[in-house]
């Protein structure tokens, strides 16, 4: 029997599962409202800046604020700058929601 936990049966619903809601809202984007979309895609970068701020933890022994990911990525770690730039993108987006209502 097959198991989704770590495996890449689990991966592979998991994006596409992703695929599917993110075609969906922009086909409702283009008819209706932006926000759902916008939304999706703060709460996708959210989880991207979190899960690199979990390997940052391993890396450097704390939890690394999106902040210090900007200047980490700066010094060479480019793990770190794409967490700081998703998370800084995740507020953006949120914003963009917020005033697409």
């Amino acid at each position: 029997m097959a198991t989704t936990e770590n495996g890449v049966a689990g991966r592979l619903i998991s994006r596409l599962l992703g695929v599917v809601l993110l075609c969906g809202l922009i086909g409702y984007a283009l008819h209706n409202s932006p926000a759902p979309l916008l939304a999706f895609l703060g709460i996708a970068s959210a989880l991207i800046s979190i899960r690199i701020g979990q390997r940052g933890e391993q890396r450097y022994g704390r939890r690394v604020p999106v902040t210090e990911m900007i200047a980490l990525g700066r010094q060479g770690d480019r793990a770190m700058l794409v967490g700081g730039i998703a998370g800084f993108l995740m507020l953006g987006f949120f914003a963009a929601a917020w005033f697409a209502f």
